[in-house]
């Protein structure tokens, strides 16, 4: 009596193993293709971190780059203003020098003095002191500071037509 059950069940076993010998080149190229997408995987992440870490460092120099800027912006804008000063100096000095020049009565202020000797002796190539430069620079700064602030040139063409209109005969 247990030889009836036995058939069947042996047989149902060797299907399986049958079945199972039968599918075992699909598991072994399905288990391949899994190693073959992981390995993929792990370079495709190499790949990920080595762009974050190039990423990174080209932020890093771009932030460096715009600071650099910055700061060369600003010399520049120093400078400007600088030559911008130097410009109202001048145009100063020749309106107190033409102004003196046509009108024998006109007193300089106190202030005025102090700048046209100091901007004079700066002319003539004299060594002036810092205080000499700093007087110059708040004389005028007091003055032109709107002018300088917003990089307005000075009209210089006033002073040479003034200059030129001084009659020296």
């Amino acid at each position: 009596m247990a030889l009836p059950i036995l058939v069947p069940i042996i047989a149902a076993l060797g299907g399986v193993v049958a079945g199972a010998l039968s599918r075992q080149p699909e598991v072994n190229r399905l288990k391949q293709q899994v190693r073959k997408l992981q390995s993929e995987i792990q370079r495709l992440q190499q790949l990920v971190q080595e762009q974050d870490r190039q990423i990174k460092n080209l932020k890093i120099r771009y932030n460096a780059l715009k600071a650099y800027q910055f700061t060369e912006k600003m010399k520049q804008k120093s400078k400007l203003k600088g030559v911008l000063m130097f410009q109202y100096s001048f145009k100063e000095y020749m309106d107190l020098l033409v102004v003196q020049v046509k009108n024998d009565n006109y007193l300089l202020s106190e202030d005025e003095m102090y700048f046209f000797n100091s901007f004079e002796r700066l002319m003539n190539t004299q060594e002036i002191s810092i205080e000499e430069r700093l007087l110059i620079r708040t004389y005028i700064r007091t003055k032109y500071a709107h002018e300088i602030d917003n990089q307005i040139d000075p009209q210089m063409n006033d002073i040479m037509d003034k200059v030129e209109n001084i009659n020296v005969a």
